[in-house]
């Protein structure tokens, strides 16, 4: 079975493509043996009624609310947790990365990796609209700084495709209390400390501009962010006396 979970935030205008583009692609890979939590972060443009929608019409989709917005790497969580998939993947609504790229990540996890992660970074990705150029340098200064605190050596963190084993997923989300954007560098460092193996694979990828980011509260947001995944890390691994 595979799990996709979605984490939608005032997307109403792309859920049902959304759905309908990795549904399709989770038939062809695993015929009717898989399921879409979707998960509702606070907005309040219906997109929880929507999702709603297609959970009371098929039972292969689940929707999950939060009241309030709690950010995304809360809302990834969530979903999770409310998997049953022995491979989960989450992916984001606005298909920046096609649904397609899925089958590439499962035959890679068939062949041993634990984990399989989107990498626009890599000179073989294909990246059909490039980010504003602020973006790009401040997300390579956001992998350089999270590779410094965590000693972890990925290329990309925040690529919103990635796929895990099932049990490992469930396990290092319910150890991981990050909120927001750098959630993505908890889930991974958790995951290398339980020694599993983390592979990246290049990917097709595009800017979508509707984005929930905004550049200097997310910025100084995941720089604190960073700080107390560093120091709860740490913490865990000091020997208790």
């Amino acid at each position: 079975m595979i799990s996709a979970v979605i984490p939608v935030y005032n997307e109403a205008n792309c859920v049902d493509a959304s759905v309908e583009a990795v549904s399709a692609v989770l038939r062809e890979l695993v015929g009717d043996d898989w399921e879409i939590v979707l998960v509702d972060d606070g907005g309040d443009d219906g997109t929880g009624e929507l999702i709603d929608g297609l959970a009371a019409a098929d039972p292969h989709f689940v929707a999950c609310h939060h009241e309030t917005n709690q950010g995304k790497g809360a809302a990834v969580r969530t979903g999770v947790m409310a998997t049953r998939g022995e491979m989960v993947m989450f992916c984001d609504a606005d298909q920046s990365t096609p649904a397609e790229t899925l089958k590439e990540f499962v035959a890679a996890m068939n062949d041993g990796a634990d984990v399989v992660v989107g990498n626009r970074k890599s000179p073989e990705a294909n990246i059909e609209r490039w980010q504003p150029a602020v973006r790009t340098w401040l997300g390579l200064g956001f992998t350089r700084l999270a590779n410094a605190m965590t000693g972890l050596t990925i290329s990309d963190y925040t690529c919103g495709f990635k796929l895990f084993k099932g049990d490992l997923a469930r396990a290092v989300f319910a150890a991981t209390t990050t909120r927001r954007w750098a959630f993505d560098v908890e889930v991974l460092a958790r995951a290398v400390q339980r020694g599993c193996s983390v592979q990246e694979i290049p990917i097709s990828w595009k800017h979508v501009s509707d984005t929930r980011v905004r550049l200097a509260r997310d910025v100084i947001g995941s720089f604190v962010e960073l700080l107390g995944i560093r120091r709860r890390l740490r913490a865990e691994r000091s020997p208790k006396r």
